[in-house]
């Protein structure tokens, strides 16, 4: 058995809102588990694409930044992660239940910000996307799993709210290191569970790093870090520990290549679209002359500068809503 993982992250650059990285984990028993796994596009050709609009009704699996924008809504993301939880047997029904099933860790589903709190647990999902088509594109892509011996193992997401995201930054000394301590968690979680099959992991490049020896050593110090070669000489290295190994490739635009990248990318995405819901209402309800955000630069400043009455007047702490970095 193959089992062949993809991380990746949404949110890295936004002033307000959550930063999300998460992972996919996939398991092939038709791959040569010496070999770097084959395309999953490919594999799963009869029911996956890369585009948004296929005339066949497949689904698009692709970075999450072409297959979301607001004018778009969240039906292509949706549409894509619901009908990958779908078909492993798993259906939420409400925001609250997706972290239920994928959260990384106890933080990930617990913010204490009262602009991420629902009572009920919403949105409701799907929140987008006909409940019928997802039923009938998790029956799909259940057959070509099927037929093609390929099972998704795991979706997690490690959602770090605005002021873990401040806490981090502040003891690592960046964003940077912030971002690589949820991506080693990730990494570490692999390897827990998955070692013994030696699984080739791909990662969305960090930043402009080209060498991330050093970060794997220190993060996953029991093991040997070995650097190997990769088809194309993106950063790759072989982790060891007797019996127990890990493949992990870095690639600038990694979602393009590695299906389990493309999917991390539109599930990190969409989770955080569905807390930026929850965001946008809390604050309409507090000042609906005030147009919403999404939080990324230059506007999040703008609403920050406009909503700055109501936080001095509820007593909100700004390292818990603005981001330091």
């Amino acid at each position: 058995m193959t089992v062949y993982a993809g991380i990746d992250e949404s949110g890295y650059g936004p002033v307000l809102g959550p930063f999300v990285i998460a992972r996919t984990v996939f398991s092939l028993d038709r791959a040569d588990p010496g070999r770097p796994p084959p395309s999953l596009w490919n594999t799963l050709k009869s029911s996956v694409c890369r585009k948004n609009k296929d005339r066949r009704g497949r689904i698009a699996v692709g970075d999450s930044k072409s297959l979301y924008t607001p004018s778009l809504g969240l039906g292509c993301l949706e549409r894509g992660v619901l009908s990958f939880l779908n078909s492993s047997g798993k259906a939420p029904e409400s925001l609250d239940q997706l972290l239920h099933l994928t959260a990384h860790d106890a933080d990930s589903s617990t913010p204490e910000q009262p602009w991420y709190e629902d009572p009920l647990g919403g949105p409701a999902l799907p929140a987008n996307s006909s409940a019928d088509d997802l039923a009938a594109c998790a029956r799909k892509l259940s057959r070509a799993a099927s037929r093609t011996g390929v099972v998704l193992e795991d979706l997690s997401t490690a959602v770090v709210f605005e002021d873990r995201f401040n806490r981090v930054v502040e003891t690592s000394g960046s964003k940077a290191n912030c971002e690589w301590k949820f991506v080693a968690a990730h990494l570490q979680a692999i390897w827990e569970r998955y070692s013994h099959h030696h699984p080739y992991v791909a990662v969305d490049s960090l930043g402009g790093r080209k060498d991330y020896r050093g970060l794997l050593a220190t993060s996953l110090a029991w093991a040997d870090v070995v650097p190997t070669e990769s088809p194309d000489g993106s950063p790759c290295y072989r982790l060891s520990d007797g019996d127990r190994g890990m493949h992990v490739l870095f690639r600038v635009r990694c979602e393009e290549v590695h299906l389990p990248v493309a999917l991390a990318s539109m599930l990190a995405k969409y989770v955080r679209e569905l807390f930026m819901l929850r965001f946008r209402s809390f604050w309409h309800n507090l000042a609906p002359d005030i147009r919403p955000t999404y939080g990324y630069l230059p506007d999040g400043n703008r609403f920050i500068a406009e909503i700055e009455p109501l936080i001095d007047r509820l007593g909100i702490r700004r390292e818990t809503l603005v981001r330091c970095r």
